[in-house]
């Protein structure tokens, strides 16, 4: 389990020649959401570490200085998520990668898109691993119900087994 701090926010940005419509947001989407994590910071003495997609670092100055209250990483996902005792995202590879870490997940759609897979609803349920949520309000409740959870349930949402056997059975397979 992690001792992070941090919350961390980070996203699969994609520029319109590499369009795809689920699983990730639009530039439009992400700015917006740091506009509400930068107030949220202000207001509720909230750390956020954002990690922008690598399509984004050539605004990665220009952000820091736009978002004052959030702090930017262009660090590795692995080393973000020590520091990060929760992941808000969209982005399928960094839910994954979260839940391997064993940090909890909060799917944050403001747009009411589509859950990636199972995830709790219910924002005062304590113990989830993935959790989705849809407007500021219950983000807020969420990120404290994870703070004060205990002991975090990620088998559900890991594979448990050997991989290197897994994928040598998968290939048998195939083959």
């Amino acid at each position: 389990k992690t001792n992070g701090k941090k919350i961390l926010f980070a996203v699969t940005l994609k520029d319109f020649y590499n369009f795809q419509l689920l699983g990730v947001e639009m530039y439009y989407e992400f700015l917006d959401n740091l506009y509400l994590l930068n107030k949220l910071a202000e207001k509720n003495k909230l750390e956020f570490l954002i990690k922008p997609h690598p399509s984004a670092n050539d605004s990665f100055n220009d952000l820091q200085k736009v978002f004052k209250n959030l702090k930017f990483t262009k660090d590795k996902i692995s080393k973000v998520l020590e520091k990060a005792f929760v992941t808000i995202s969209f982005s399928s590879t960094v839910i994954e990668d979260s839940l391997h870490s064993r940090v909890p997940v909060i799917l944050f759609d403001k747009w009411k898109r589509y859950k990636h897979c199972n995830s709790e609803e219910n924002v005062h349920k304590k113990n989830s691993a993935i959790y989705y949520v849809n407007n500021e309000s219950d983000l807020i409740k969420c990120l404290f119900t994870i703070k004060n959870s205990k002991d975090i349930f990620f088998d559900e949402y890991i594979f448990s087994e050997n991989t290197k056997s897994n994928v040598s059975n998968l290939m048998k397979r195939i083959i």
